[in-house]
């Protein structure tokens, strides 16, 4: 029988760490290195317009040169952000970034951003889900 999955609230990062849409990528970059993070949703207020990667940024880094880092973050990343819920059930969520190809999905509750998940969080929910007890 085929345990029933856990749901995304229960594995994502709380409360992640954002960055506003004007804030530049020298910000962005400054911001995951304190954090440790690779992924950073893009923010006008409380509003989610975005998300910017880690990779996005060294890819834009071979474009622009030095140039990029007073760009606005929201330049280098991707408004085509992966959002679920906070009960949509883990597998769908690591099946959903697997089918796109991101490294995160951003989880909204109510039109609020209340965590993100990322392929770390996931490696932590499968290393967990198969630790010895």
């Amino acid at each position: 029988m085929r345990r029933k999955a856990p749901q995304v609230r229960e594995h994502m990062t709380h409360l992640p760490v954002e960055i506003d849409r004007c804030q530049t990528v020298a910000e962005a970059q400054r911001l995951m290195e304190t954090h440790e993070i690779h992924h950073l949703p893009i923010m006008t207020g409380l509003r989610l317009r975005g998300i910017v990667s880690q990779g996005d940024i060294l890819a834009a880094r071979i474009r622009h040169g030095a140039a990029l880092d007073e760009l606005p973050a929201e330049s280098v990343g991707s408004t085509d952000v992966l959002t679920v819920s906070p009960v949509t059930p883990v597998d769908q969520v690591a099946a959903s970034m697997l089918a796109r190809r991101v490294g995160s999905a951003v989880v909204v509750d109510g039109g609020y951003v209340v965590g993100i998940f990322t392929a770390v969080d996931a490696l932590r929910t499968l290393s967990n889900l198969f630790a010895k007890k």
